[in-house]
C-alpha cells in the first residue's frame, strides 16, 4: 500500500465535508500561457475547492463546443504541450489553496508513459488524474502507475455503464467517483433530471464508499443547487471557458471568478429535495 500525496489527502478530507466541494475546470494554456494559471487563482480565490486542469487533446470526445475551441485556442495558437501542464499544475498548487487535479484522455497520457506522467504529476504537486476513455486494457497498469506516485484514481462512470462494468470501474477508484449529470457532451445547457442523477449516485454508493461527485450539464448556479444535496462536490467547466472565449484577456478571468463565485455561493446553500 503506498501512501498518498498529501494533495490527494487534502481532495479526500474536502469531499468528507459539508457543503459539497466546487471543481472548477480550465484547460491548461487557455486563454493564454501564464494567464491560465493567473485565471486559475482567481477562481480559488473566488471559492473553488478543486481546480481540474485541462490536458487539451484536439480529438474529445466528451467535450462539447466550448471546451473543444479553448483546447484548439491552447494547442493551435498557444502550442500548449503536456509539460506545459505539469508547469500550470505546479504554478497553481503553490500558489493556491485549491487541490489541483488533472483531466486528460488517455493518448497524452500513452504517449509520454504512464508511469513517468504519474510520477511527474505527483511532483509537480496533483492529487490525481481524471482520464474518462482509459481503455480497460490499460487500467491495470495506470492503476499501478498512481499507487506508486500516491496519487488518486479518480474515475468517470458513465451512466449507461452495465452493472458489471460499474463494479469494475469502483474497485479501482480512490478519490472521487464522476457521475454525469447527463449523458452527452460538455456544454449542455437544459434542464436536468435531478431524480435519475439522484438515482444513479445511490447505485453508485452501493458499489463503493468513494465520494461520488458531477458535472457535465450543470450549467447554472440553480442547477448546482439542485444537484448539491445528492453528491460530494460539484465540477463546473463550460460556463468557465465561455466568459473567456468571449475576453481572453484579464476583463474574461475576473468575469470567469464571478461565474465561480455564484456556483460556490449556491452548492453553500443548497435546496432541500
Amino acid at each position: 500500500m503506498h501512501e498518498i500525496v498529501p494533495a490527494a489527502a487534502q481532495l479526500t478530507t474536502r469531499l468528507a465535508q459539508s457543503p459539497p466541494a466546487l471543481s472548477v475546470y480550465l484547460p491548461a494554456g487557455f486563454p493564454a500561457p501564464g494567464l491560465d494559471v493567473e485565471t486559475l487563482q482567481m477562481l480559488a480565490a473566488a471559492g473553488a475547492d478543486v481546480l481540474e486542469i485541462g490536458l487539451p487533446h484536439p480529438h474529445a470526445p466528451l467535450d462539447g463546443p466550448a471546451i473543444t475551441e479553448a483546447n484548439r485556442r491552447s494547442l493551435v495558437e498557444h502550442g500548449t504541450r503536456t509539460e506545459h501542464v505539469f508547469t500550470t499544475v505546479r504554478r497553481t498548487a503553490e500558489t493556491t489553496q485549491a487541490t489541483v487535479l488533472v483531466m486528460t484522455y488517455w493518448e497524452p497520457v500513452r504517449a509520454y508513459e504512464p508511469r513517468r506522467f504519474a510520477l511527474e504529476l505527483a511532483a509537480a504537486g496533483a492529487a490525481g488524474a481524471l482520464i474518462p476513455d482509459l481503455p480497460p486494457t490499460e487500467a491495470a497498469a495506470w492503476r499501478a502507475a498512481v499507487q506508486e506516485a500516491g496519487l488518486h484514481n479518480l474515475q468517470f462512470t458513465p451512466r449507461q455503464a452495465t452493472d458489471s462494468e460499474l463494479a469494475q470501474l469502483t474497485s479501482t477508484a480512490t478519490g472521487w467517483l464522476y457521475a454525469p449529470a447527463v449523458t452527452g457532451r460538455t456544454g449542455y445547457q437544459g434542464q436536468l433530471d435531478i431524480a435519475a442523477l439522484k438515482t444513479f449516485t445511490r447505485r453508485l454508493e452501493r458499489l463503493s464508499d468513494v465520494p461520488v461527485v458531477t458535472g457535465v450539464g450543470v450549467s447554472t448556479p440553480e442547477l448546482a443547487e439542485q444537484v448539491a444535496p445528492h453528491v460530494a462536490g460539484v465540477v463546473v467547466g463550460s460556463p468557465i471557458v465561455r466568459c473567456l472565449l468571449r475576453r481572453p484577456d484579464r476583463t474574461g478571468a475576473a468575469a470567469a471568478a464571478d461565474t465561480a463565485a455564484l456556483f460556490a455561493d449556491s452548492i453553500r446553500t443548497p435546496a432541500l429535495t
